[in-house]
């Protein structure tokens, strides 16, 4: 059973959380929505890595892009609105 305090960890570094973007959709502890905002942090911060990664400030993580996508696929998520900065082809 997940806490309060690992949901909200959750939502802003999933990946402290969470080893794969697979077990946020096969989490019984989150709704719908809370999967949903955790999967497009995810999806921001894999952007994030890939970008740092091609300017040379990677640190040798694997990005997990990929399967962020996949994963919002299974959940029917729409994707991460434009409005500006990260990019590497999205927000």
């Amino acid at each position: 059973m997940m806490t309060t305090e690992d949901k909200k960890k959750a939502l802003t570094t999933p990946s402290s959380v969470f080893k794969h973007p697979a077990e946020v959709v096969d989490s019984r502890d989150l709704d719908r929505v809370e999967k949903t905002n955790i999967l497009k942090q995810w999806e921001l911060d894999a952007r994030l890595l890939q970008v740092a990664a091609e300017e040379g400030m990677g640190g040798g993580e694997h990005s997990l892009f990929a399967d962020v996508k996949k994963a919002q696929q299974r959940l029917d998520v729409d994707p991460l609105v434009q409005d500006g900065a990260p990019t590497k082809l999205g927000p």
